[in-house]
Parts: structure tokens; sequence; C-alpha cells
């Protein structure tokens, strides 16, 4: 079966490109040719009639002189009259009152082309009146114009409706190359697989096949990039629950083993948080490393339940003085179909943000179907760096004083851009920091 024939599809950018330049030809042809044509019948009517009815004139005058007897041109198309002197008037009236030279008058209803001339005779001047029916013009005009343009023209168009048939059906197989990859999309797939070889053709110099043996290469390299990625994230990941295990296992020995002072069991706690926040991190990559979201542990997550889950061991490790408001305006019952895990690093990141710059003031948490807002505000709360925040590594201006690895906002936006939610940031100095996520298939 070819796999350039079925089921047609709208004409492609190339295929509309292609009868917009031959149409466009058409035209100017068309054009061309009838401005041609009218130069033409403007030509044969004031240049060639002209010089015709001057050279009959002429030939008239010759013989009259040398004989009076000589008759006036009469034929189907050209009729001759003359005025002689001290005679009565044989001319129609309509030529009567007509001055020497070239022109057109109306006779018997029709327009006709009248040359006049005098000249010398016996006895004082002679006028002689030369009509051609301009009818016999038109004829001509049609027969030696219209007719040929009309032949030409049938030519033409026949001829580029053949090279615009031809044209499509030699960029087909890159339109139907190209309609294919524009539908393309890997959905779950763990591998991008273009299935391309349909498209070959049996001429081994074709383009369209430079194009596949390219297409396939370059898909094979983002594969084993892809892969690469997901076997670093997954080992690394896999590597670093261990000794983090042990640290949590230490620090939680540490803490019941013995009195602790003041400073002591603040560094076993900040030990304790950060060892959770790996935790967190690690599972968050390793889910990431999976490359698709939709699958096993995907159902309808509370949005409250998590936020207000995420806010109690915040304020456990974040607010241990008490020294941040937190207010609440939660919607309820506000669900996302997503995976629990992904939707806690979600909203565990923002709000983690919001606690770590934020020594004093408030943080306020708004949700409404189908959209989450964190906002904190307080006397430390500044204006962001230009650089973009979502991108990793990139800190507020107090990071020296602030926990954290630089790459939680960057995981949520890589987590937003994987359900097709969005997330993005505004500063205002009334209002402090807001960072807002508008999910997608929201109840």
């Amino acid at each position: 079966m070819n796999p350039f024939e079925g089921k047609r599809s709208p004409a492609s950018g190339i295929t509309r490109r292609l009868l917009r330049v031959v149409v466009l030809q058409l035209l100017f042809i068309s054009v061309i040719t009838a401005l041609g044509v009218v130069v033409a019948a403007k030509v044969v009517e004031g240049v060639m009639m002209r010089t015709a009815l001057e050279g009959e004139a002429r030939h008239f005058w010759e013989h009259y002189l040398g004989n009076p007897a000589h008759p006036l041109p009469n034929t189907d198309n050209l009729i001759g009259y003359l005025q002689l002197p001290d005679s009565e008037s044989s001319v129609p009236a309509e030529l009567a009152s007509v001055e020497p030279g070239y022109g057109r008058v109306e006779m018997d209803g029709r327009r006709v082309l009248v040359l006049v001339e005098q000249a010398e005779v016996p006895g004082g001047n002679a006028m002689l009146y030369l009509v051609f029916d301009e009818e016999s013009v038109a004829r001509l005009s049609f027969y030696f114009g219209v007719v040929p343009l009309s032949l030409v023209l049938i030519v033409i168009y026949l001829s580029a409706w053949v090279a615009f048939r031809q044209s499509r059906k030699a960029v087909s197989p890159i339109v139907s190359l190209a309609g294919h990859l524009r539908d393309f999309h890997s959905g779950d797939q763990p591998e991008i697989a273009l299935d391309l070889d349909r498209f070959r053709s049996g001429n081994d110099d074709d383009e369209v096949n430079a194009l596949v043996d390219s297409l396939n290469a370059f898909t094979g390299e983002i594969n084993e990039l892809i892969q690469r990625e997901r076997r670093f994230t997954r080992d690394a990941s896999h590597e670093l629950r261990t000794p983090l295990s042990v640290i949590q296992g230490s620090a939680e020995l540490l803490a019941a083993s013995r009195p602790l002072d003041t400073g002591q069991r603040r560094s076993v706690e900040r030990i304790r948080r950060t060892t959770r926040d790996m935790n967190d991190l690690v599972t968050t990559l390793l889910l990431l490393a999976r490359g698709h979201l939709r699958g096993p542990g995907t159902g309808d997550v509370s949005l409250n339940d998590v936020i207000r889950h995420q806010l109690e061991q915040l304020h456990l490790t974040h607010n241990t003085g008490n020294s941040l408001e937190i207010i609440l305006d939660l919607h309820p019952g506000v669900q996302v179909r997503a995976t629990r895990q992904l939707v806690e690093a979600v909203c565990g990141n923002l709000l983690r943000n919001a606690f770590n710059y934020t020594r004093e003031g408030e943080i306020v948490v708004r949700l409404r179907p189908g959209k989450l807002s964190v906002t904190n505000r307080g006397p430390g709360v500044s204006a962001p760096p230009d650089e973009d925040l979502f991108e990793p590594f990139r800190r507020g201006v107090d990071e020296s004083q602030v926990e954290g690895y630089g790459v939680g906002l960057d995981l949520v936006r890589r987590l937003c851009e994987l359900y097709g939610w969005t997330v993005d940031a505004q500063y205002d100095k009334e209002s402090g920091m807001t960072f807002r996520v508008v999910f997608a298939a929201v109840s």
C-alpha cells in the first residue's frame, strides 16, 4: 500500500505555496496577454487602419488626377465619397461637417472610422471621404486577438495544472512525512519511536530517504540521551537512599540516647529536617526518572489534605518560635488527578520556599478550584533577582541565610510542565512574593 494514499489531509503549507505560485503566475500571464491584445487592437485601429486608409487615399488621388473617371473605393468594408468644387454634395450629412484628418463618427447608428483628405483638382479643392466599418476592425481584433489569446491561455492553464499536479506529487512524500511528525505524540512510551520506514521510496537517491535516515539517527541519539539521564537519576537516587537512611537513623538515636542542651538539640533537629527534605527530593527525582506520570499511584488527590499536612511539618521545623503567622483560605474539596507524591512535591516546595525566605511576617495560602497561590510577606521579604527563579540553583538575595539546594522551584516548574499545569511568580512591595499554580483537570 502506498503510504501517501488514503485519507486526504488539508492542503499543507508546501501545497498551498505551490498553488499560490501557480495562480499568481497564471494571473500575471493572463493580465499581460490581455494587455497585449488590447494594445494590439489599439495598434490595429490607430496605426494600421490609418496607414491603410492613407494608402487607399494616396492610391485614389494618383489615379483620379490622371483619370477623373477613376471609380471611388466601394467594397464590403470600405466606401469612398468625393466632394468636387462647384458641384452638388453627394456626401452623407454625417460626413459633411467632418474636418480633414482621421477619426470616428456615427453613421446610420454605427460607429465608423473616417479619413478625410483634401486635394487640388481642376477648378478648386476636392474632399475625399474614406469610411471603414469599425465592426470589421472588431472582427479582426477578435479573430486575430481574442481567439489566439484564448487558445494560448488554455494551453498555459493546462500546462500549469499539469506542472502543479506533478510538483504536488513530487513533494507529497515530504508533506506526508511532515504531517506524521506534526501529529506524532510519544504518550507514555519510554522511547521515541517515529516509525518512518513506511515513508521510504524505491529510489535510493530520494531526499525523503535521506530525511528518514537522518530522523531515525536523530531519534536514536535522543533515546540514548533520555535513557542515560534516567539511569543516572535512578542510580544516583537509589545510592543516596542508603547514606540518608544512616544519617536519619543516627540522628534519631542521638536525640533519644541522652539529654541534649538547646544548641545540640537544634543541630540534631536541623540534621533530621535536612535528611527528611533530602528524602523527599530523592523520591521526587525517582518519580521523574520514570519519564511519565500517568500510571500506578495516579488518582484524585485532595489538595486541602496535602497543604495541611505540609504546613504541619513546616510549622514544626521552620516556625518553632511562632514568628510567622499562617493565614489559610482553602476552598473545601479541591482535588487534582495526579500522583500524590508529586503533588506533595509541588505544594511542599512552594510552601518551604515561602518559609525559608520569611523570618518574620505572614504566609498566606489560598486555594480555589483550579488555582493555588502562596504569598509570603514581611520585613525580610525583598524583590527577587532578575534571573528566572525557576531555573536550577537560582537563589534569592538572602541565600546565605536560607537552607536549601536551589532546585526546589526548578522541580516545581518541571512537574507542572509534565502535568500541563502552569506556575508563575510575582513580586509586589505591598503584597510580597506570590507563587501561583494553575492546575489542569481539577474538580
